[in-house]
């Protein structure tokens, strides 16, 4: 079992790898703050999202359970 997880792990770091050098070409002149900054406002905005739904599901009203009977007075 710990031979095949070893055996699991070198292979996904290896992929990793061989995936990570022509990537590594393409972004080698962009300026490391601009992808810091783009990570940030990504994970600002995930934020904003889920606290805004968490807010939607706080206000909206739910009268599933309302049981209002009118009575019309002779």
């Amino acid at each position: 079992m710990k031979t095949s997880m070893i055996i699991i792990a070198a292979l996904l770091l290896n992929t990793t790898l061989l995936v990570a050098e022509p990537l590594s070409t393409i972004v080698k002149g962009i300026n490391p703050f601009i992808l810091i900054g783009v990570e940030a406002v990504l994970i600002l905005g995930y934020f904003a999202n889920k606290w805004l739904r968490e807010l939607n599901r706080a206000c909206t009203l739910d009268f599933g359970y309302l049981n209002i009977f009118v009575v019309k007075s002779k």
